[in-house]
């Protein structure tokens, strides 16, 4: 199901483009239904044209975009009713909101050949019904019999829903990136990276409005979840470790993104649950407990977490 949603968003991005762009033409019902099954299949076309490690050009706007140019003048030939112009915004378009889709949900090497490396800016996971549904809603607007000035109000608001939706998620991403560091004491090593759900993570529609958090310190391993709506953070994770590990960054991560992990120091290492923890400024404390449900005691001093025995 989640797969088929993914699938439908690319399909219905491309028809969407289409709508808006042709928004002010006369056009036959047999007409837009070949121009909309036209452009959702350029809609999948990167995917189509290999696997993103196997072939970054794919996915790339600069490569892709070039590699439109003449597509779009030998469709001109067949559809002299539309100017270039036009005709480019909705073919390429359909293909470089592919790419800009997946660059919402995963990684995808987006200037490549200028860079190799893949580029995200994760606020969806890819078949949100947040997004696809105004998009259809715009698409039934073009294809239905419905006048000018009705199409661009219905075009325009789901347009405008989704850009409001996704600048929310964006807000919501800023402000766990920035305030996370603030709410538990890390150092400044510390990574924090904020997603959306992934695969086996969506289970129901509620699912798509919340963003995950992970932070990875050199002694503490914090995993959740908030609402983008609102409310409380579910931890699913908060460990603190008896001795420092380093923090390592790689370009191996999924998609080619970087992926950061905490190097064990031992094999048989030594972690702690956190129960309550409460900072100022740079000073932290922690209650913790042990394997056996003990209660232990921690303080931030000189960079480093310390058992505080006194207590």
């Amino acid at each position: 199901m989640i797969l088929a949603m993914h699938i439908a968003t690319h399909l219905l991005t491309g028809s969407f483009i289409v709508s808006m762009v042709l928004m002010r033409y006369e056009i036959s019902f047999r007409e837009k239904i070949v121009l909309l099954g036209l452009n959702s299949f350029l809609g999948i076309v990167p995917d189509l044209l290999g696997n993103r490690y196997v072939s970054p050009w794919s996915h790339s706007i600069i490569v892709m975009g070039l590699v439109m140019v003449p597509i779009v003048f030998l469709f001109r030939l067949l559809l002299k009713k539309y100017s270039y112009t036009h005709l480019y915004l909705c073919l390429a378009g359909s293909v470089l909101g592919h790419i800009l889709v997946d660059y919402l949900g995963h990684g995808v090497h987006l200037v490549y050949p200028l860079s190799s490396e893949a580029y995200t800016l994760p606020l969806i996971y890819l078949g949100d019904p947040t997004v696809w549904v105004p998009l259809l809603l715009g698409v039934m607007g073009f294809v239905l019999p419905v006048s000018l000035g009705r199409r661009r109000v219905l075009n325009t608001g789901c347009a405008v829903f989704i850009v409001l939706y996704l600048s929310l998620k964006l807000a919501m991403l800023m402000q766990l990136e920035q305030g996370l560091p603030r709410k538990f004491t890390l150092t400044p090593q510390a990574a924090v990276q904020v997603y959306p759900l992934g695969d086996y993570q969506v289970h129901k529609l509620s699912d798509f409005w919340k963003m995950r958090f992970d932070v990875i310190d050199s002694q503490r391993r914090v995993l959740g979840v908030l609402p983008v709506l609102g409310g409380e953070v579910q931890l699913d994770v908060n460990m603190l470790f008896a001795a420092k590990g380093d923090i390592v960054r790689s370009n191996t991560g999924k998609d080619g993104l970087e992926y950061v992990y905490r190097m064990l120091p031992a094999e048989d290492e030594v972690f702690f649950e956190v129960m309550e923890e409460s900072s100022e400024g740079r000073a932290g404390e922690i209650v913790a407990r042990d394997q056996e449900e003990n209660p232990r005691y921690f303080i931030y001093k000189d960079g480093e977490w310390q058992e505080n025995a006194k207590k």
